[in-house]
């Protein structure tokens, strides 16, 4: 007969043999959980990416959808050429299902924007007369003109900072996250946040750019100076031509409305029935386009009676060859907006310039 010593130790036993089962138990329904987890992980991930890459190629398409439409533009050669709000291209296109997903955008002609670019030349010294219409139009826009010097200072070759207020790399080099200037091209608008006076960190500032952003863009300058498309150019754009301009602008605008302003979305920009909002823009004028630089001149100083001086020659016209296509993508979990700047060639044949999802 077991002894009671025995009879505890087999208790005992019994009692290890329990918790380790219970342990095995326990580290099995872990590890099972565990690996669940990852593989619900796992296909949510590649949901995700074939999310993404279904999006970015819809954005494409649209973004060949949009060459299309400016190739047919130039082939119809509708007013000698000319580039308008009146055509095809200058039309939001609204949102398109498309199994899943939505599909919507707008092509924006970028000519008709100040190109920062030109305040430099080839050799990247300051360009006097387009510096001063880069003042002029900070002034319309009731920005501080001084700024102009910075955002010179950020693309010219030297490095010795304009007076008062310009900014080289011994400005930039102080700052808390340090860094220099560009010394070359903008590359894109949204550069423009990291020049003194357009610090997004600083709400004043931010404000700037943001009022700033519908009037400018960053256009290659390989071929020289980009003129300012007179067809779709602001009215603000318009008065900074030249001083004798400042009141004209609004008058000679082809914007009925003050939708320019809603850029770089693309929803109701080329509304034209739209409310005006900014409030400049008198009723009843004639807004056909112009055909040539000539009919902008003559509108602007009848007969040439009055001496206005309309601005550098050159600097304006009324063809373009740079568009911007906005892209943007919704569906399940997803929103993708892509910006896509196009040069038109002689041909009407359109080449990337640039690409960039979801920042200008």
């Amino acid at each position: 007969m077991p002894s009671q010593s025995q009879n505890k130790s087999t208790q005992r036993q019994h009692g290890i043999a329990v918790i380790t089962v219970l342990l095995v138990i326990a580290l099995s329904t872990i590890m099972v959980t565990s690996m669940t987890g990852q593989q619900q992980l796992d296909i949510r991930r590649e949901q995700n990416e074939a999310g993404i890459q279904l999006a970015r190629s819809l954005a494409i398409s649209g973004e060949r959808f949009a060459a299309a439409v400016l190739f047919r533009d130039f082939a119809a050669a509708d007013r000698n050429n000319s580039d308008s709000l009146d055509d095809d291209w200058a039309q939001t296109l609204p949102p398109v299902p498309i199994n899943d997903a939505t599909l919507s955008g707008c092509v924006v002609d970028m000519q008709g924007k100040f190109n920062l670019n030109n305040l430099t030349d080839r050799e990247g010294k300051l360009s006097q007369p387009y510096f001063e219409q880069f003042e002029r139009l900070l002034r319309e826009l009731n920005i501080a003109a001084a700024k102009a010097q910075a955002v010179v200072d950020w693309i010219d070759e030297d490095v010795n900072a304009m007076t008062p207020d310009g900014a080289e790399d011994d400005f930039y080099t102080g700052l808390e996250v340090p860094y220099r200037t560009s010394n070359s091209s903008f590359l894109s608008v949204s550069e423009l946040q990291l020049v003194k006076g357009f610090n997004p960190g600083v709400e004043e500032e931010r404000a700037d750019y943001e009022l700033l952003l519908p009037h400018i863009s960053a256009l290659p300058t390989v071929g020289g100076p980009v003129p300012l498309n007179v067809n779709t150019a602001t009215p603000e754009l318009l008065a900074s031509l030249s001083d004798d301009m400042k009141t004209l602008g609004a008058e000679l605008s082809r914007w009925e409305t003050g939708a320019y302003e809603d850029y770089p979305v693309c929803e109701n920009i080329f509304d034209l029935e739209a409310e005006d909002l900014s409030g400049t823009l008198s009723e009843d004028r004639d807004l056909t386009p112009y055909e040539s630089t000539l009919e902008f001149e003559e509108e602007a100083d009848p007969g040439g009676g009055n001496g206005i001086n309309i601005g550098e020659a050159g600097s304006y016209d009324v063809v373009s060859n740079f568009f911007q296509v906005r892209i943007d993508i919704a569906m399940e979990g997803i929103t993708l907006s892509q910006y896509t700047l196009f040069e038109r060639d002689s041909e009407g044949r359109t080449q990337i310039v640039y690409r960039s999802r979801d920042t200008l």
